[in-house]
């Protein structure tokens, strides 16, 4: 007997992936996802309602935007109102709850304080989809709520449970009594004959509990419902989905070329200067930069041992493999022996295909078990470039570098910094000799290297060629704080750009910035082209806290968001510290990434 089918209607959230993972993960169901202005039948009520026969129940889920603007809400909007024998089961989820309420009777409204990321305490009717839950914490994210309009506002009142004089169709299943700013806010709630149910809050975010328990009650009345009706699903005819990805133009390789890993281990009595190191590679190098990404110590310790044991230097050839896109163009270019092999403009797709054939073709093996790099590409993708795989447009101006450049690495060293010792590794045929070489040169100099960093010439900072004026970038705050109360997003970064001109070399730079800041995750990265631009240099260096992503070779994957600051001021103490980092808007903050990454992962592996 095939299993039952959910539709999850997506109104662009940003965590959608983990409510379909929660309705995955609780029910015996299979889901499908379309997005709220599906092509197919925004326009098309009789291809909907069709399309909806093949279903069990629905969810409709959050999103950014207002319940009475068609546009955030789209197919959403349509769900109240079906005939009666296209009618079936709807949980709506923070924006579809509201788009639910609003449609018989409602009033929507601003907070007067957005509630984003905070936890509390619900009180519930224990009955219906909240039976059987004794405590209930939910998290919030919203700037608007839900008012019935009741003519009591007591937190307590008995009246509170009953529909109201203006929504008499909408029974009241939960409320949040706890917040003294804003009121009861309505959290749950039912209609009193349909089979329409919906939350305020995220059932699905790492803070909520009951979420899978909520989810099993509602489909269990979900299912009561359909029984009682008889109501019959129709087997679904093969669906063509309105948004295909594009065809692999790229044939895959037929054949790996699979890369013995040559390595030798040489021992340090000091911790290793990794700028120190570097400088002697350059200095026996043959002409190409050193690729170094490197984890923060101080003090002849990691600044973070969980992260921070490793230090990969890649030692890319003269005419090695590189693959470069740019957003501008569209155009896919992979260079090797300092000439162009491909060339075509193409979709981000096809960028990710050709990478991931890159990586498969060439996929090291029998190196050094424990050390995290072996050989392979190395490089960066841009903000734009993740746009691209969002379909959102980039901006008007569009930036001529590439937005994803990566070189092939066949010769890297790799540092260990807890174990003091430092590993050559080729993933080249034949290559015993600079083997041989590079031990060599480190077995001179392993006991002689620096064990902290050298001082370095104070420079000029440079001048600044363009940047956001205080006027301009407060005016940006305000405008984001505008779109968060509207219910816009739950969470906006400002960024802005300042140009600087410098004339002093990047690997000094990044010497001086790891200087001013040893973070646990440093990068000096350098590129080159001979054709490709017309020949182009790039540089990019950095030294971060958090690091998005990293996957083991066991498919472990691990993310390292850092939220929250405190200003360095006379007298902060770590306690002090502490204790702000401690605060209800900093936690906030910190649950808002860790379910947004949360969403990230399940989009990847879910």
């Amino acid at each position: 007997m095939p299993k039952s089918r959910i539709l999850y209607l997506d109104a662009y959230d940003s965590f959608s992936n983990n409510i379909t993972t929660l309705l995955k993960d609780s029910l015996p169901v299979t889901v499908e996802t379309i997005e709220i202005d599906d092509a197919r039948f925004v326009l098309n009520d009789d291809a909907f309602q069709h399309y909806l026969n093949t279903f069990d129940a629905i969810v409709a889920g959050p999103g950014p935007g207002h319940p009475a603007d068609p546009k955030d809400v789209g197919l959403i909007g349509k769900l109240w109102s079906l005939p009666e024998d296209c009618t079936l089961p709807v949980l709506g989820i923070c924006l579809g709850f509201q788009s639910f309420a609003l449609a018989f009777g409602a009033k929507i409204e601003r907070l007067k304080e957005p509630r984003h990321g905070l936890v509390r305490r619900l009180t519930h009717c224990d009955r219906d989809i909240f039976t059987g839950f004794e405590e209930l914490h939910a998290t919030h994210y919203h700037s608007l709520h839900v008012r019935l309009e009741h003519d009591v506002e007591q937190h307590c009142d008995a009246r509170l449970w009953e529909p109201s004089r203006t929504c008499k169709q909408l029974v009241p299943l939960a409320w949040d009594v706890s917040d003294d700013a804003n009121g009861a806010i309505l959290v749950g709630a039912r209609h009193c004959h349909k089979p329409f149910w919906g939350v305020q809050y995220h059932p699905e975010s790492i803070c909520s509990s009951g979420g899978a328990e909520l989810i099993q009650n509602w489909w269990s009345e979900a299912c009561r419902w359909n029984a009682g009706r008889k109501r019959r699903t129709i087997v679904p005819a093969a669906l063509k989905p309105s948004d295909t990805r594009p065809e692999k133009t790229m044939k895959r390789a037929a054949q790996r070329e699979p890369c013995t890993v040559h390595w030798r281990k040489v021992s340090c009595h000091e911790t290793v200067d990794v700028a120190s190191l570097v400088n002697i590679l350059r200095d026996h190098g043959e002409g190409n930069e050193p690729i170094l990404l490197e984890s923060g110590v101080r003090g002849g310790n990691p600044v973070n041992p969980e992260t921070g044991r490793f230090t990969i230097i890649g030692l890319p050839e003269i005419g090695a493999r590189q693959i470069l896109w740019s957003v501008k163009d569209q155009l896919l270019v992979i260079e090797e022996g300092g000439k162009v092999i491909y060339s075509r403009q193409t979709t981000i797709a096809e960028v990710f295909t050709a990478l991931d054939e890159a990586i498969d073709k060439r996929k090291a093996r029998k190196g050094p078990a424990g050390v995290p790099f072996w050989g392979g590409l190395v490089g960066f993708i841009s903000y734009e470039a993740g746009l691209e795989t969002i379909d959102v447009l980039p901006a008007k101006e569009k930036c001529g570098r590439p937005d994803i450049w990566f070189v092939l690495v066949e010769r890297s060293i790799v540092v260990d910094h807890i174990a003091q010792m430092v590993y050559v590794q080729t993933t080249r045929d034949n290559d015993q000799a600079w083997l041989n070489d590079t031990e060599r040169i480190l077995q001179a100099t392993a006991d002689h290297l620096p064990t902290g960093r050298a001082m370095l010439n104070s420079d000029s900072a440079g001048d600044v060629v363009a940047g956001p004026t205080q006027t301009e970038y407060r005016t940006k705050v305000r405008a984001c704080q505008e779109q968060l109360r509207a219910g816009e997003s739950y969470e906006l970064c400002l960024t802005d750009q300042t140009l600087v001109r410098n004339p002093t070399h990047p690997w000094t730079l990044y010497q001086r910035l790891r200087r001013a800041n040893p973070a646990p995750f440093g990068a000096c990265l350098h590129f080159a082209t001979s054709h490709t631009h017309g020949g182009m240099k790039l540089d990019v260096i950095g030294s971060s806290p958090e690091r998005f992503i990293s996957w083991s070779r066991s498919g472990k994957c691990q993310f390292r968001p850092i939220k929250g600051t405190v200003k360095k001021t006379p007298g902060m103490t770590k306690e002090k510290a502490e204790a702000l980092l401690s605060s209800e808007k900093e936690r906030a903050e910190n649950l808002m990434i860790v379910d947004l990454i949360r969403h990230d992962l399940n989009g990847v592996a879910g």
